[in-house]
């Protein structure tokens, strides 16, 4: 968890666009057996395959962009629900920690979700990481009102 305290740290920069990007590099990586980062000897699963200095090398590639927002989107409902409604119903424990961990340090609360987003939805650690990252960055601002309500409110409505 500390490894991943830290690489969230490095990460906290980045906006929400870079963060997208990040996902959907990795994301599409993955799926495509990880032959671009395979090559420079890395593994697009592990926490050593996220770039915190993307920000800096220019403009973000759409595809990125795009796979980045549609995995984002197919998650984050997800872990509300493992978050903040666990066994189907309302936890006040849980949203009360969720709560207090996101006041007071933004990075240790993404680096006790990503383990959650490993285990709990079989992600891989770079992409949980990130995603950790992106749903902390999202809902950081909503401590004062509680992180679980505004989250919920905040989540894509099911296409009908």
């Amino acid at each position: 968890m500390a490894e991943v305290a830290v690489i969230v740290e490095s990460l906290w920069e980045l906006d929400e666009e870079q963060l997208e990007a990040q996902i959907g590099s990795h994301a599409l990586a993955i799926g495509d057996d990880g032959i671009e980062l395979s090559i420079k000897g890395i593994d697009p699963v592990s926490l050593e395959a996220i770039d915190a200095g993307v920000a800096s090398r220019g403009a973000i590639d759409p595809r990125f962009l795009e796979a980045g927002k549609r995995l984002f989107d197919r998650v984050n409902p997800l872990v509300y629900e493992i978050m903040c409604k666990p066994l189907g119903g309302e936890d006040l424990e849980t949203q009360k920690i969720l709560d207090e961990a996101i006041s007071q340090n933004y990075t240790k609360a993404a680096g006790m979700l990503a383990p959650v987003l490993i285990s709990g939805l079989g992600l891989a650690p770079a992409v949980a990481t990130l995603l950790a990252a992106l749903i902390v960055k999202k809902i950081a601002n909503y401590t004062a009102t509680g992180i679980c309500k505004t989250w919920e409110k905040s989540l894509a409505k099911p296409a009908s």
